[in-house]
């Protein structure tokens, strides 16, 4: 049982700030070592976690910096730990007061209602609607064709009917490419990736640990650049890409959708840097 005069372990941000310190480092060469945000470092060594979107990506934020200032990650994210709740994945926040359609409670604390039981019972009533009206009987048919029929002239037997008018047939239609729904993954090792749309709007800018995974879905080409490319395995719309580099090799590459379903991945155009293959090649 810890006494009442020990010291209290140092907290999570602490940690860091003191190591970097330490170091002498900037929050600025910090920031351009782990893609994360000045202002987020700052949060993070004042132990403040509001704008890091939640439990799991606080933790990957503190992973990543205690591994660039060469701290082991497992004391630093015990000591966040230790003053917030650990969860297994994102969690969905609901704001107080707003409804919830599970619970049925609305805002203001008013009337509540059990909304599944509401939709078995409207379910079962549409059911038995549709088999009463099944079930009625739908009158003569032989009586409405007889009446269908004395309201139309009648043709001669030895008249041969006029066959119908060929139309040529619509020329097939190519469907466009849906888009690009690419996955990144880091089975082995870790890397640090950037992936830009074909608006040059930054889509992800993050050190994927070991085992992390991130899934990206646009309309339009991606451009990916890669730290360690040799631990980066890309899969998109459903069809493995296969390996983009070697280990520790800085790559950029462009995927786009291609007209059979697959993609087309092409150089990014990145200089030294870029993926030194031959031009686009589609993946079907």
């Amino acid at each position: 049982m810890q006494s009442v005069d020990d010291p209290q372990p140092a907290s999570a941000g602490s940690q860091l700030a003191a190591a970097r310190r330490e170091r002498g480092l900037t929050v600025d060469e910090v920031s351009e070592r782990t893609r994360v945000r000045v202002t987020l470092i700052e949060e993070i060594e004042r132990d403040d976690y509001a704008h890091c979107g939640g439990t799991v990506y606080a933790r990957g934020h503190l992973r990543s910096i205690a591994t660039t200032l060469g701290l082991e990650p497992g004391p630093v994210l015990a000591a966040y730990d230790a003053t917030h709740e650990s969860v297994a994945g994102p969690v969905l926040v609901v704001p107080p007061g707003e409804f919830d359609p599970l619970r049925g409670s609305s805002r203001g604390g008013g009337r509540t209602f059990r909304w599944g039981t509401a939709m078995i019972v409207s379910l079962l009533a549409v059911c038995l609607v549709a088999i009463v009206i099944l079930l009625l009987p739908g009158g003569d048919s032989s009586d409405s064709s007889d009446s269908a029929r004395q309201g139309q002239p009648s043709t001669p037997a030895s008249e041969p009917a006029a066959p119908p008018p060929s139309a040529s047939a619509p020329p097939p239609t190519t469907s466009a490419p849906a888009g690009v729904n690419l996955v990144l993954t880091t089975p082995e090792a870790q890397s640090w990736l950037e992936v830009r749309d074909d608006q040059s709007h930054i889509l992800l800018s993050q050190l994927l640990q070991s085992g992390d995974s991130r899934t990206i879905t646009a309309p339009g080409a991606l451009r990916i650049r890669m730290g360690n490319a040799g631990a980066v395995a890309l899969s998109c719309n459903g069809r493995a890409l296969g390996s983009s580099g070697g280990e520790g090799q800085v790559v950029t590459i462009t995927v786009s959708a291609a007209d059979s379903g697959g993609c087309e991945v092409g150089d990014g155009g990145g200089g030294p840097a870029a993926l030194a293959t031959a031009p686009s090649t589609s993946v079907n």
